[in-house]
């Protein structure tokens, strides 16, 4: 099952990438936009533009407003914008190693009154949950098991007038188009290897969204201030050349193969970077 997939990959990974010190304990990509001046900056910029839109918020709703991060990590971006808002958020992960890791991030920013993480699959959220006015994922979407089932889980708790946001990687036109075999492989390595079963395009999950009572509001495409080819990036691409038909076990070579043609179909715009907004109606 995918979740049961993603699960294991950052119960695996969660503790390496934290087991030294970083420019950031988000998870998500760096992203250039404008004003970025380091790269700690641009590990936060997502942040910010979430940040935007929950002060926009701010004023149709009675305080404190209640924000849903699904696949939150450690609880990064939360606690962002809950030291820079009066929110008081939940955030959401599959991973039992990333739910602890971020108990002990939120104790740390004093946000325990304000901030939790729940461990669930976000496609099967507790009805106990109170209603949300943002909800939001950032490179998780395309790993939910279906867009369909995602966008219907998180209508059930957005708030009419709400918003749902989702920063992701999502198909281009150019990708639903006739390709060639090697545009074909890269695709098929970035959905096994990466994780994404719900790598779509922004149409296919707006019909998706529709159906639920959601409408688009915003499509922005951020594909261009990625921080790509790095060379550790292309050291990979180089490992993965030689070793892609060698019989590699594990979550980690699989990542690396479907990481790097991630780079490869981002930069053959098969693959676009989006930040996608969409607005809850009064009903469905």
């Amino acid at each position: 099952m995918a979740a049961e997939a993603v699960r294991d990959y950052y119960d695996l990974n969660t503790a390496r990438w934290f087991e030294r010190p970083r420019e950031s304990n988000t998870i998500h990509r760096a992203v250039w936009g404008d004003g970025v001046q380091s790269q700690a900056e641009a590990f936060q910029y997502l942040d910010r533009l979430i940040l935007q839109e929950l002060h926009a918020l701010s004023s149709s709703y009675p305080a404190p407003l209640h924000v849903l991060d699904l696949g939150c990590g450690i609880c990064a971006s939360l606690i962002f914008l809950a030291s820079h808002s009066a929110m008081r958020g939940t955030g959401v992960t599959v991973s039992g190693v990333q739910a602890r890791y971020a108990a002990n991030h939120i104790r740390q920013a004093g946000l325990g009154d304000r901030v939790t993480c729940l461990e669930c699959d976000f496609l099967a959220l507790p009805r106990t949950l109170a209603p949300v006015q943002l909800a939001f994922s950032i490179e998780a979407f395309v790993h939910s098991a279906d867009p369909e089932r995602y966008f219907a889980a998180t209508a059930e708790h957005v708030a009419p007038g709400g918003l749902l946001i989702v920063c992701d990687d999502f198909l281009s036109a150019r990708a639903e188009a006739r390709v060639s075999r090697r545009e074909a492989r890269m695709l098929a390595e970035v959905r096994n290897g990466w994780l994404a079963p719900s790598l779509v395009t922004v149409g296919h999950a707006d019909v998706c969204a529709s159906r639920v009572g959601y409408r688009l509001l915003k499509n922005i495409d951020l594909t261009s201030i990625l921080d790509l080819r790095r060379p550790r990036d292309l050291l990979v691409a180089a490992a993965v050349t030689i070793g892609r038909y060698l019989p590699i076990p594990g979550y980690r070579w699989r990542s690396l193969v479907g990481g790097s043609a991630l780079q490869a179909a981002l930069l053959a715009g098969l693959i676009e970077f989006r930040f996608v907004a969409w607005q809850k109606t009064d009903s469905r």
